[in-house]
């Protein structure tokens, strides 16, 4: 019997070979692109967890700044240099300071370890302007109520550029209002009216 397919040369070997060509691009371009949905996935994942851990560390630093400048504002409202209900008497309260300050170190170290370099530079400039308020009340810095309320909204100012470095350095991109521009803030204060 006569077959055509027999007399071309490589006739029905080349439409296999480009199968076999097509079936091979066809798996390499699948095992790539997998391979590549699967990476950026672990790295979505991995900056999802770091950002976690970095939330974890502002939220810690700036707690302890917060216990920290609480208790030296009720210290300075025992001294006369605050306006607070709770004045803290001095012997108590530097004790409770110098903890409070260990906690606040640790907490820091966390930040200089997770932060990027413009967090770790405000968190250094608020924690500057937490001593600040320390040396008032520890006598190392001498002032008047004027002094001290001025130490204290530098301190503030402070913590605000913290705040908005920390959010940047997570991606939270809604509007922060500073305490300077925020009109509940440059209101009277409710308790004196």
């Amino acid at each position: 019997m006569f077959s055509p397919d027999r007399y071309m040369i490589g006739g029905g070997m080349s439409g296999q070979l480009f199968t076999l060509i097509g079936v091979l691009v066809g798996a390499v371009a699948s095992y790539v692109g997998g391979a590549l949905m699967e990476r950026s996935r672990w790295r979505r994942q991995l900056s999802t967890r770091w950002d976690e851990r970095r939330l974890e560390c502002y939220l810690r630093f700036a707690d302890a700044v917060k216990r920290f400048t609480s208790l030296a504002g009720r210290l300075a409202a025992g001294k006369g240099l605050f306006d607070l209900p709770q004045p803290l008497a001095r012997e108590a309260g530097l004790e409770l300071l110098a903890e409070a300050e260990l906690e606040r170190g640790y907490a820091f170290e966390a930040v200089l370890l997770m932060g990027d370099a413009e967090s770790i530079s405000a968190a250094r400039s608020l924690q500057r302007h937490a001593w600040v308020l320390e040396q008032f009340v520890r006598d190392m810095r001498p002032g008047t109520s004027d002094d001290w309320m001025r130490a204290f909204r530098e301190f503030q100012e402070k913590r605000d550029e913290f705040y908005i470095a920390a959010r940047n350095s997570l991606g939270v991109h809604a509007k922060f209002r500073l305490r300077s521009e925020d009109p509940a803030i440059l209101s009277p204060d409710a308790r004196h009216l």
